[in-house]
């Protein structure tokens, strides 16, 4: 194990770096409104809801970062996958597609993400609705405000918010007559256009609003086998109407429809067998060598690449094609995503005798997904997958809570989640294997899954002095799994579980809080009925490779403690907390091959057929996890402002069960002591933005901003990483009476680093065990220059 030492350390040009944005970090991205007031330097505090209720920043016991639809303009954020390069301690990882990415906050972080919302750490709501799908193609557009809760938040806002959650809250239309329609042009073929109009449709009754946008873009890379990667065309639109008929009643409904095809993703396999520069740690155990390159030995392909992830020089190159046979068997004729996404929603709110508010909350969502994609991610044609995911979703919700007028205050809640989620098909055998070939294999019915998640929750709140104030927030929940829906091997577990949060403030004056914030968090345990569908020798091998009928309900404890600042004279505020949390039978899905008959040949069939088994629930173990969070701004003057953010979370795993990476690096399946892997330690941003005016009417604005993202692990055994990356981003415009036009500078210096890495068998080296490593990335994002126009009434 002596090598696990050797390659973790921290170079002098990381060093430097780190230095560097520690020193950009001293004024700690908004959680407060940036812009400054035109009369004064003062900083205005911004309102969250994040408790189902609405207060400032400054007073809610919670670590919180917001933005409002000016400050996600200001910064060109267009989908909320942008916004985490904006909120440190928030990785966004994007996976290999737009399928299968997915969110971690404070280190929790998804081993793998497959789009299956159940396992998800982060869950994204709109409005309180908990979204479907990947959160990679969900616009900001049509947004009033977004908040980045961090910490387990299922006391209130229920499971899959592990980790935390994001909340994004919609614009309801007013009566005035208002809208705005903005278009925009960039290199590599982008080009946009949005708009939005919301008025009175019946005075004093009823409001409207309806949006519209779509986004065209050609991808950065070009690809050597032809077309680009990373194309994509994203259209959406949505309706609103806001119902008031009583001033103590309101409806709003909304529908909102998302339609997306994208072609192959920029992503490609890296740190091949070419590449090796390390290992074997221990000795090779000895192997089936057909498929493997002629003359390559057991001892290189036991070994590994260790050090820095890059993208491999030249133009990248991902197969593109495939045989007709395959393309006769398919309901699609061409590679790439298609992504169709439908929610309807409506919230009611009664205000009783002025002191008691009911709330019901409905939606009815779908989400599909189909999709076409080298597996490989390479130029050899060995294997290709279809995957299809349909996805449906109904919630209900209802909360009684009191007024706010006496010492104590509380909110009592029902809700109900029905979720169906159905997955399908196959491996494609490419012309690698001549003769024969094509496929898919097997079929492509839809595996269906089914949860409903029943809850009763509250919240008490007592001020007991003028300057104290605690409370009790607690959810009892239910949830019921049902794995293989309508197959003979059909298994339904169930998992109760009591959800507390504990919290505490004290306002010590009107320019300072302090808080504490303890919080639980639970996974469902999960269930797997392919495993029922295996004959007893099967299930023994199954078991000695970590399939089981079902993996435990996974738990976290957080602690917190924070300090929330804001001046006397509103110019400047800093907001800090530090917290430890200890995450016990982490959970894990994945795609695991095992060689269930002995012939070291894997069928490339599903199991039980085969010997694929896709989205396996495991449990990997226990971690802990310490960090530090700030976030602050100061208003230089009352045109210019200065800020930024730093987090720093040390993951430090404790045990970890079954682990593919461990067992292959270093024949053991105990990682503790290492490192979480796709966390940054350290993560930062600064920016500065200021306003003027020239020429009488005329207005300018400019913004800078700097993010870091620190070093990240590949995988569990630490010995590759993805180097830290610093994006620089720059906007400036013109504004006069109701028109703006804008151009700006993303990756000014063009930083190349990869955003996403995962560690991965190389199926193109070894296409029958695919045991020989390899690293699958997602390329850098190029520097963009590009210009936006746009007009309000």
């Amino acid at each position: 194990m002596e090598n696990k030492q050797a390659i973790t350390g921290i170079t002098p040009g990381n060093q430097t770096t780190l230095l560097l944005l520690l020193s950009m970090a001293t004024l700690p991205a908004i959680a407060q409104t940036e812009a400054a007031s035109t009369d004064n330097a003062a900083l205005e505090k911004i309102i969250v809801s994040a408790r189902k209720k609405e207060e400032t920043i400054q007073e809610s016991p919670l670590s919180i970062q917001a933005f409002n639809n000016g400050q996600l303009e200001a910064r060109g954020i267009n989908d909320v996958a942008e916004l985490t390069q904006f909120t440190p301690g928030v990785t966004f990882n994007s996976g290999s597609s737009r399928a299968n990415s997915d969110f971690a906050i404070r280190g929790m972080a998804q081993t793998t993400a497959l789009g299956d919302n159940r396992r998800d750490l982060v869950t994204v709501f709109v409005d309180g609705i908990p979204i479907l799908g990947s959160p990679a193609g969900i616009s900001t557009n049509d947004l009033q405000r977004v908040e980045v809760i961090k910490g387990p938040q299922s006391a209130l806002f229920g499971r899959a918010t592990f980790g935390g959650a994001i909340s994004m809250i919609t614009t309801t239309p007013q009566y005035e007559l208002t809208g705005h329609i903005k278009i925009g042009a960039g290199t590599y073929g982008e080009r946009s256009i949005e708009g939005a109009v919301e008025g009175g449709l019946v005075e004093d009754i009823l409001t409207g609003r309806v949006t519209y946008s779509k986004r065209e873009f050609d991808g950065f890379y070009e690809n050597s086998e032809g077309g680009r990667l990373g194309e994509t065309s994203q259209q959406y639109y949505s309706a609103t109407l806001n119902f008031t008929p009583a001033e103590n009643f309101s409806l709003k409904m909304r529908y909102s429809n998302n339609n997306d095809e994208d072609g192959e993703a920029a992503t490609q396999m890296v740190a091949q067998y070419t590449d090796f520069n390390c290992g074997p740690f221990i000795i090779p155990t000895p192997r089936f060598m057909g498929g493997l390159p002629e003359g390559m030995t057991l001892t290189q392909a036991s070994s590994f690449y260790c050090g820095e992830i890059k993208a491999s020089a030249g133009t990248p190159g991902v197969n593109t094609e495939n045989l007709g046979s395959t393309m006769a068997s398919l309901p699609v004729d061409k590679h790439g995503l298609w992504l169709d996404k439908t929610l309807f929603s409506a919230t009611a709110e009664w205000l009783i005798n002025d002191n008691y508010t009911a709330t019901f909350l409905f939606s009815d969502q779908e989400h599909e997904i189909e999709a076409l994609t080298d597996f490989d991610r390479t130029t050899v044609d060995t294997y290709q997958a279809y995957t299809m995911n349909r996805q449906t979703q109904n919630t209900y919700e209802l909360r009684i809570e009191s007024g706010y007028s006496g010492p104590i205050n509380w909110m009592l809640g029902l809700s109900r989640l029905d979720f169906d989620f159905g997955t399908g098909g196959g491996f494609i055998n490419g012309a690698w294997f001549g003769t024969g070939a094509g496929g898919p294999w097997g079929t492509l019915d839809l595996t269906m899954d089914k949860t409903v998640t029943d809850a009763v929750f509250g919240s008490l709140a007592w001020q007991i002095t003028d300057t104290v104030d605690v409370s009790l927030e607690m959810r009892r929940q239910f949830d019921e799994i049902t794995s293989g829906v309508g197959s003979v091997s059909e298994y339904t577990i169930k998992t109760p579980a009591t959800l507390p949060r504990v919290l505490a403030r004290w306002a010590i004056d009107k320019s300072n809080n302090v808080y504490f914030n303890y919080a639980q968090g639970n996974q469902p345990t999960q269930g797997y009925s392919v495993f029922f569908e295996l004959n007893e020798a099967q299930q023994q091998v199954a078991r000695q490779n970590g399939i089981n009928e079902s993996a435990p309900e996974a738990k976290v404890d957080n602690l917190e403690l924070g300090w929330k600042h804001y001046s006397d004279d509103g110019r400047w505020y800093l907001n800090s907390a530090v917290y430890f949390l200890k995450w016990r039978d982490r959970q894990t899905q994945r795609g695991i091959q095992v060689d269930l008959n002995g012939d070291s040949v894997i069928d490339t069939q599903a199991a039980p057929l085969g010997e694929v088994f896709n989205a396996v629930p495991m449990v990997s173990g226990d971690s802990e996890t310490t960090g530090v969070e700030l976030d602050g701004a100061y208003a230089l003057t009352p045109d210019t402002t200065i800020g930024g953010t730093m987090a720093y979370a040390s993951t430090d795993v404790t045990k970890a069960l079954s682990d593919d990476a461990m067992l292959s690096v270093y024949g053991e399946d105990d990682a503790a002591g290492q490192e979480y892997p796709l966390v940054p330690k350290l993560s930062a941003t600064a920016y500065i933005q200021t306003y003027g005016s020239f020429a009488g009417n005329y207005e300018w604005h400019a913004r800078a901003d700097a993010t870091y993202t620190g070093k990240r692990y590949t995988d569990m055994s630490n010995i590759a990483w993805l180097p830290a990356r610093t994006l620089v981003n720059l906007r400036a415009g013109i504004s006069i009476n109701d028109w703006d036009l804008s151009a700006y500078v993303t990756n000014l210096f063009n930083d190349d680093t990869p955003t996403w890495a995962r560690s991965t068998g190389d199926s193109a080296t070894d296409p029958y065990l695919f045991s020989v490593s390899a690293v699958t990335i997602s390329l850098a994002t190029k520097r963009q220059v590009g210009a936006t126009l746009s007009y309000r009434f």
